[in-house]
């Protein structure tokens, strides 16, 4: 019985391992691939336009144009002029919702509007859907990031 008890202790003692290994977690490629063929995402009043070029320069333009109308500028007070640019990073689900994601803002902008993120939170939420990326290849309608540059200057 002693013998018993003993290999018990050993076999616990040797499968309590306190080092643990350090795994890199590896992300799989995407199954599908981006071609020219792929739609972006896109605005109604944008959609019709032939250039892709020109047809994104358009959403970006006109997505720019919706945020700056959703930001509710009676909570900004700035205490010195602003003259700079912060780059918004957008998430556009399949159903043509998006998101507000992260942002790079530059400290003189922080310091002076400490709420930043939650006002272009608010005005992100307030954004219509648009129309979703498609993948062509595969016909289905796909998630896409943006970034988008806003330029917050005072007068």
């Amino acid at each position: 019985m002693k013998i018993a008890n003993l290999f018990i202790i050993i076999f616990f003692i040797l499968s309590c391992n306190t080092e643990y290994s350090k795994k890199k977690v590896e992300i799989p490629s995407s199954i599908t691939n981006w071609n020219v063929n792929d739609e972006p995402p896109s605005i109604k009043l944008c959609d019709q336009i032939e250039s892709e070029l020109n047809r994104n320069i358009c959403f970006q333009n006109e997505l720019i144009k919706l945020i700056y109308e959703n930001i509710d500028f009676s909570e900004i007070v700035v205490e010195r002029d602003l003259n700079d640019t912060l780059i918004l990073s957008i998430l556009i689900n399949k159903k043509g919702e998006i998101s507000f994601f992260k942002s790079v803002i530059p400290l003189e902008i922080k310091n002076q509007i400490p709420l930043i993120d939650s006002i272009l939170n608010k005005a992100i939420k307030r954004l219509p859907r648009i129309l979703p990326a498609t993948k062509t290849n595969i016909g289905v309608q796909v998630n896409s990031s943006f970034e988008l540059p806003l330029i917050l200057k005072t007068k």
